[in-house]
């Protein structure tokens, strides 16, 4: 039997959530290994846009970016190369409703201490100057956000975990949680069995699957999502220096891509995905997608609209993932009481890149402590056991095509149960 076959911490899943946390916690001289059922960071990562926005309409959960963030900022010092693009984001408003949502919004950031700013015309072209602006009513800037290219985030990651000592094992699935007492001992794979009083389910997509080995139900469903790259071209005018955008109204996003343009959008009628049903070898990152899907037939469409310069003959590339979202739009996190140390990062509903560092943190701070710097009352792993309606595997994939269908769909206001 290797030594490394017990360790004090198992990750279950290589993406930026269980990387993050397998850094974390090896950093503070835990030993750590990680299991991944295919190969490092080949999941929802490896597909995710890449935009880091802070702003949302808690304060609490705007503070949590903030922290992300700055300890982005101090891994990359560690790294040794500049991942972030710190160009800032814009947020449009078209409607009455939707400015009353973005200043709603802005009124959460600055309670958080977030730095927002008014636009004028002139100001947003200068800034998104690849954007047609005639039905704008109002638009804000966050100069401390931006984006990144998310494999790039995954192989500082994986760089940092390894030298703080991390162990990795790919193509190696998890296939039963070895249980004692009703607490966590291990995990038994093809490989082998690994041995640990602590496991973290990070296995997005598959996060329910990996809970329900220990008999815990996980309110999560995996939701399609697509988005366009336009490739360098001299009629694209786009700079990585420009702005990332976002337009709830037209479910629109956007941020510059080496060049080019990268911008998906939040369809009303998302595709969910049976984990069960695909491939044991299935990697998210290689799922096809056709140019003439009708989902990005309706993206270009609704496109056109923002970026009146988009045209058929611009080099393109389309692309398909899976986000894991949860029925309030909200992560899981920490443990689900029945099962002592199994802990759970999951359901990051699109925004486990903009997360990641400062749930590694947390998580970390949680299995050594028992505790963190923040509030976790609206994260917690625990909260759907109250209520009703998302018991069943079905109520729980109905509630969360709902919550994607809704994501930027519905004003985010509230009352509004956005």
């Amino acid at each position: 039997m290797s030594a490394h076959q017990t360790c004090d911490v198992i990750v279950i899943g290589a993406g930026a959530g269980g990387l993050s946390t397998a850094y974390q916690l090896a950093a503070r001289g835990q030993n750590v290994v990680v299991l991944e059922r295919r190969a490092l960071a080949s999941g929802s990562t490896q597909m995710a846009a890449g935009l880091l926005g802070q702003w949302r309409s808690q304060p609490e959960a705007t503070r949590m970016l903030q922290d992300s963030i700055q300890l982005l900022l101090e891994m990359q010092r560690e790294y040794g190369r500049e991942l972030f693009y710190q160009t800032g984001s814009v947020r449009l408003a078209e409607t009455p409703e939707r400015v009353d949502e973005l200043r709603y919004h802005v009124n959460c950031a600055e309670q958080a201490g977030l730095e927002v700013e008014r636009l004028d015309a002139n100001r947003l072209a200068s800034l998104v100057p690849y954007i047609a602006q005639d039905d704008v009513l109002e638009a804000y800037f966050c100069p401390s956000d931006g984006y990144l290219e998310p494999p790039e985030l995954a192989e500082m990651y994986i760089a940092l975990a390894r030298r703080a000592g991390v162990d990795f094992y790919e193509d190696c699935p998890a296939k039963e949680l070895l249980l004692s007492n009703d607490k966590v001992q291990g995990v038994a794979t093809e490989r082998g069995n690994f041995f640990a009083p602590v496991i973290v389910n990070a296995s997005g997509a598959w996060a329910h699957l990996v809970a329900q080995l220990a008999r815990t139900p996980l309110a999560t469903a995996a939701v399609g999502h697509y988005y366009v790259t336009l490739k360098p071209h001299p009629e694209v005018p786009v700079s990585p220096d420009h702005a990332a955008l976002r337009d709830r109204h037209l479910r629109l996003y956007a941020r510059p891509c080496q060049g080019g343009l990268r911008f998906g959008m939040y369809e009303a009628e998302p595709r969910l995905y049976d984990m069960k049903q695909l491939p044991a070898n299935a990697d998210i990152a290689n799922l096809p997608v056709e140019p003439d899907h009708p989902a990005i037939v309706r993206l270009l469409d609704v496109a056109r609209q923002r970026f009146p310069f988009l045209r058929n003959e611009l080099p393109l590339t389309a692309a398909t993932g899976i986000m894991t979202f949860t029925p309030d739009n909200h992560t899981l996190l920490g443990q689900i009481p029945g099962v002592g140390g199994l802990y759970h990062c999951a359901g990051l509903c699109g925004h486990g890149i903009a997360q990641s560092p400062i749930l590694g943190k947390i998580l970390a701070d949680l299995i050594l402590s028992g505790e963190c710097d923040y509030d976790l009352e609206s994260l917690r792993a625990d909260r759907f056991a109250d209520w009703d309606g998302v018991t069943s595997r079905e109520q729980i994939e109905a509630a969360c095509f709902q919550t994607y269908a809704d994501n930027y769909g519905k004003a985010d206001l509230p009352g509004n149960g956005a």
